[in-house]
């Protein structure tokens, strides 16, 4: 644990340190961080040019911790290969041993003065245990462990995946009236780069429910012809003048007039027609399927885990939380687009997926502007 210490350092005091000898001589790196073993006939698996016996030659002591030729060997090969290059000579190697020791010296001294007790050291240790759990628990094998034959059944049962029409993605504020949206109108055609004024205006002005807490983005869409399954359900008036303007980012020059309202209309996003062959297909339907399954083992652990364990709860408490957000920020608006979907995030994360709560258990939502 005292590895994981220095982004939580506070004070820096050293404490006494034995150094020994610093003739590092780690061998030729092998490309990869995550280097698997070697074999010679003549000295048997080597990790990082380095056999077993030489991986343990103690190189350095701070207090009584030792650091082993293979702790360095390892540290070089975690980092990328731009660094990795830089500690290629004996030198430099010193240099990068003598990091270590100030690391070292620093960890042991905030330890000593109790910051391993904190509530964020002590969260951040249970961050890198689970993550490691669930790393070696649920990513073996990997992606490759997906048959030929699953690949291709999902490829064919998800066509509209991997071939879909042009889409555009689009912001609308829906007013009540005529003479509203004009109004909103004019100061966005005078300020049409301005992201803040536009998020104002959303949020005074549009009376439409299912856009109206994401500032009006209405997501990707494709013409009413070529509709997707999943895709909004808009007007035709304000899919037709989204998809004539010309530049992302433009308005639409004319206020427009649906059986909803009167529209102010932004592109903000597009996306060319999709065609995808199997072959193209393969490694994002494995990933994907991998991810999948990885996830519903970690659901299946934690419904087991959950039954066995005496879990409390007190949901209604969770109303009387409030969170300020720093001025002109919000979780569903990002540059370019005006908005983005709630929930997204890295694909490929390794991450415990959500518990579902009924929705009866879900506590109200605060009002709006607390």
């Amino acid at each position: 644990m005292r590895r994981r210490l220095l982004s939580l350092l506070l004070a820096s005091g050293l404490a006494s340190a034995t150094i020994l000898a610093v003739g590092i001589g780690c061998g030729e790196d092998d490309p990869g961080t995550g280097a698997p073993p070697t074999t010679t006939p003549d000295d048997g698996p080597r990790t990082h040019g380095l056999t077993e016996a030489e991986a343990a030659r103690v190189i350095a002591k701070v207090g009584d911790v030792e650091i082993t030729l293979g702790d360095v060997a390892t540290e070089l090969a975690s980092k990328g290969s731009f660094i990795r290059a830089r500690y290629q000579s004996p030198e430099r190697r010193r240099e990068f041993l003598d990091q270590m020791i100030r690391f070292e010296l620093l960890a042991q001294e905030a330890e000593r003065r109790g910051y391993a007790d904190l509530p964020e050291v002590q969260r951040t240790r249970k961050q890198v245990m689970v993550r490691r759990f669930l790393t070696e628990r649920f990513e073996g094998g990997g992606p490759e462990t997906i048959s030929d034959e699953d690949v291709r059944a999902y490829y064919e049962s998800h066509q509209s995946e991997f071939h879909t029409p042009a889409q555009i993605r689009a912001s609308h504020i829906r007013c009540r009236d005529r003479a509203t949206a004009q109004r909103v109108l004019r100061e966005l055609m005078a300020a049409p780069n301005d992201l803040r004024l536009y998020r104002q205006l959303a949020d005074q002005h549009n009376t439409d429910p299912e856009t109206r807490e994401r500032f009006g983005d209405l997501q990707f869409f494709s013409r009413p012809d070529e509709r997707q399954e999943g895709e909004p359900v808009l007007p035709p008036e304000v899919v037709e003048a989204a998809f004539s303007i010309e530049r992302i980012g433009g308005l639409h020059p004319e206020v427009v007039r649906s059986a909803d309202g009167w529209h102010v209309v932004k592109l903000t996003g597009r996306r060319a027609a999709m065609h995808r062959t199997l072959e193209e297909a393969d490694n994002p339907i494995r990933n994907r399927l991998f991810r999948e399954r990885r996830e519903a083992a970690i659901q299946q652990l934690l419904a087991e885990l959950r039954a066995e364990a005496d879990v409390e709860e007190d949901l209604s408490a969770l109303a009387d939380v409030r969170l300020d957000l720093p001025e002109g920020d919000s979780p569903t608006v990002t540059a370019p687009q005006l908005g983005a979907r709630p929930g997204g995030g890295p694909s490929g994360a390794l991450e415990v997926p959500p518990r579902e709560v009924p929705p009866r258990e879900v506590p109200p939502r605060a009002p709006r502007g607390n």
